[in-house]
């Protein structure tokens, strides 16, 4: 319509029913848009709220956190680390982590993950707070009314780091710390991608030093679930890989001892550790041998491969492969 106005109204018979947008076009390069009455706003906030969390449910709860994820990196600079601070498990430095996880069950189950972690250190270097958000690809031999092949968000996982006790020496108890983990049922317990309740696990790690280049770091925890678990003993919370239904609740007392070695030359480490765990509920032991190569890659990121085969005891998870990425930001 040449010299005219000619209004275009854009709507949705979904989510946007009402929107209405009129634009005077006059030419392919000018484009005026009228504003909108206050009613009509009120119409396209409502709609793009619901557009929102109806297409993507897990977005409004983790939003913020993807976000200050992907930013902290660039907005974050910490002090330099060693090798001796990377394979630290109690280390409460301030840093981020991608982890990227495979679970192989006896019965030809599969599980793979990737796990998205920050956590934060108090200057004082005393108290970390952390929470990692794990997406999950289940692989199922078993009937899940024909969701054995699927990918979800899985369980969101919260912990607290305090550090009680501390001195400095160079052989001997160094540091008692206490350790409590949260674990929020935000995955889907019915297609496998959680326990379907919330878990927690409090327990103390010891840090104690033999050598200028060997740290033993031995702790003791305790799990148990505020009701019925889609999740067995000895898994430490994973679900169950042969039923999708909850059973009886998670009790499960876990010890361990790992060795930690330094290795100057290679500017990194490897651990041995054999893990112990006893259900209170099934009344099954479990072991596992658990071994860890790192190796730091500049002065604030270091990367690591951890490998973890089930000994003796009922067997359900068989072996466990992770691989790590870590980014340093200090204090």
């Amino acid at each position: 319509m040449k010299g005219g106005t000619r209004k275009v109204f854009l709507t949705s018979s979904n989510y946007l029913a009402g929107m209405k947008l009129a634009l005077n076009l006059r030419s392919p390069d000018h484009v005026r848009v009228k504003p909108l009455a206050d009613h009509e706003l009120v119409g396209v906030r409502k709609s793009l709220i619901h557009l929102f969390t109806s297409y993507y449910p897990h977005l409004s709860r983790c939003s913020f956190f993807i976000l200050g994820f992907c930013l902290l990196p660039l907005l974050s600079f910490g002090q330099q680390l060693n090798s001796f601070d990377a394979s630290d498990p109690v280390n409460t430095e301030t840093r981020a982590s991608i982890d990227a996880e495979s679970y192989f069950f006896y019965g030809g189950a599969k599980f793979y993950a990737m796990r998205f972690g920050y956590f934060y250190g108090i200057k004082n270097q005393r108290h970390q707070f952390g929470m990692s958000l794990p997406f999950v690809h289940t692989i199922f031999n078993a009937d899940y009314a024909g969701f054995e092949n699927t990918t979800g968000m899985g369980d969101i996982k919260m912990s607290y780091l305090a550090v009680p006790y501390r001195k400095k020496s160079t052989i001997g108890l160094e540091r008692v710390s206490v350790a409590f983990e949260v674990t929020a049922p935000t995955g889907e317990s019915t297609l496998g991608r959680g326990a379907g309740t919330w878990l927690y696990k409090p327990g103390l790690i010891f840090t104690m030093r033999s050598s200028s280049e060997i740290v033993f770091y031995p702790d003791v925890r305790f799990q148990i679930s505020g009701a019925d678990a889609n999740s067995q003993g000895g898994s430490d919370g994973i679900p169950d890989p042969n039923n999708p239904e909850k059973e009886k609740r998670v009790q499960n007392l876990s010890m361990s001892i790992p060795m930690v070695v330094q290795v100057k030359d290679w500017d990194g480490w490897f651990s041995l550790n054999v893990l112990y765990a006893y259900s209170f509920t099934e009344k099954t032991n479990f072991l596992f041998l658990r071994t860890d190569f790192g190796k730091m890659m500049g002065a604030k990121a270091a990367t690591s491969l951890r490998i973890t085969k089930f000994i003796a005891g009922q067997p359900r998870l068989n072996v466990m492969v992770q691989a790590n990425l870590t980014f340093f930001f200090g204090q």
